[in-house]
């Protein structure tokens, strides 16, 4: 197990992107797609004729969450037009984490540890913590513009975290970067990708 602890110790596969699932929530979304539709009782002809009706109320429930996102407007905390940007393209559930983050944000604070003119450096944390548990956030406009953090939440969940937020809202972005808006987690998403489908048949 020790030599293969690339493949399950977090700290190996910090940078890969993961969706934020671990090995565990794996096996709990499928407890909970099979949830109300097959038991311990439940034959294996049961099972396919209930496997398609779990799919098709999954279908429906996307279906459903799509319509909420584009016919209702997400309330933002603030008047901050980063929080707007996310809101306007960000789906119900994704918007739902990102305003965990920017809420995060509110309560940190940063150091600057160099700026050499294109990059700068910052450790970022909460105010009430020590600095030791603060991460190194980068902020780099020598091509455009690239950050990152040390906590990695960007590159395994997909969405920025409270560390580079704090820092953006610092820098006054108006906008979330088109790099690091994931489109699988924008409004349309579903619908690009069946407008692919159907124009690529």
């Amino acid at each position: 197990m020790w030599e293969l602890r690339e493949h399950w110790v977090p700290a190996y596969f910090r940078d890969v992107f993961t969706v934020g699932m671990t090995s565990s929530s794996r096996s709990e979304s499928i407890n909970v797609f099979f949830d109300g539709f097959v038991n311990q009782s439940t034959t294996l002809q049961e099972f396919v004729v209930q496997y398609d009706n779990a799919l098709v109320d999954r279908w429906k429930k996307e279906a459903e969450e799509d319509f909420r996102s584009k016919a209702s407007h997400a309330v933002c905390l603030s008047k901050s037009t980063l929080e707007e940007d996310a809101s306007k393209r960000y789906t119900r559930a994704m918007f739902e984490k990102f305003e965990l983050e920017f809420k995060g944000s509110i309560d940190c604070w940063e150091n600057l540890v160099c700026d050499d003119g294109y990059v700068t450096e910052y450790m970022v944390g909460l105010r009430n913590e020590p600095e030791w548990k603060w991460y190194k956030v980068v902020y780099d406009v020598s091509d455009g513009i690239n950050v990152s953090c040390e906590c990695a939440m960007f590159e395994t969940d997909g969405i920025l975290c409270e560390h580079i937020i704090c820092i953006t809202e610092k820098k006054h972005l108006t906008a979330i970067p088109e790099k690091y808006m994931l489109n699988r987690w924008t409004i349309g998403a579903r619908y690009k990708v069946n407008h692919l489908e159907s124009t690529s048949t």
